[in-house]
């Protein structure tokens, strides 16, 4: 089962790289970054049953592999990020949220509207979270041992 939603999360995620016209030699990539997102976000969802937890990890996943592929490929790391997040919007949250606006359920509609935006949320943090977390890395270098004594006097 989870072979299968592994292949048809990379085709669909696929499928939008193409819309978005992300360039040919990152297409493949982009999409199995997807289909492994989606495997993390699945395998959390059974384990802990949090969709909040499975949707933030799965994008910080995501978004660690984007980066990593963006200093091979030679690529801004958005073009593997948004294929890959794009099943983890919350569409059926979002869908839930106008049902209930236009059918005036007015109590449904905030508890569905705070589904959406933490969901949301979400994907945004493990985005930011990973991004920030691999510019640290960048700027990371080891000091050499060879350091100025300033506490030696001159004389």
């Amino acid at each position: 089962m989870y072979l299968y939603q592994f292949i048809v999360s990379s085709i669909s995620a696929l499928g939008f790289a193409l819309v978005f016209q992300v360039p040919k030699k990152a297409l493949v990539i982009s999409s199995l970054n997807a289909g492994v997102g989606w495997l993390i976000y699945r395998l959390i969802i059974n384990k802990t049953k949090s969709v909040y937890m499975a949707t933030f990890l799965s994008a910080f996943v995501i978004a660690l592999i984007s980066e990593f592929c963006a200093k091979i490929f030679k690529h801004p790391a958005l073009i593997f990020i948004v294929p890959g997040v794009i099943n983890l919007c919350p569409g059926q949250a979002i869908y839930d949220t106008m049902k209930f606006f236009i059918n005036n359920q007015s109590q449904a509609v905030l508890l569905s509207l705070f589904k959406t935006m933490a969901i949301a949320g979400a994907i945004a943090f493990g985005i930011l979270l990973s991004s920030s977390f691999s510019s640290n890395l960048k700027h990371f270098r080891i000091r050499k041992t060879k350091r100025t004594n300033y506490l030696r006097i001159k004389k």
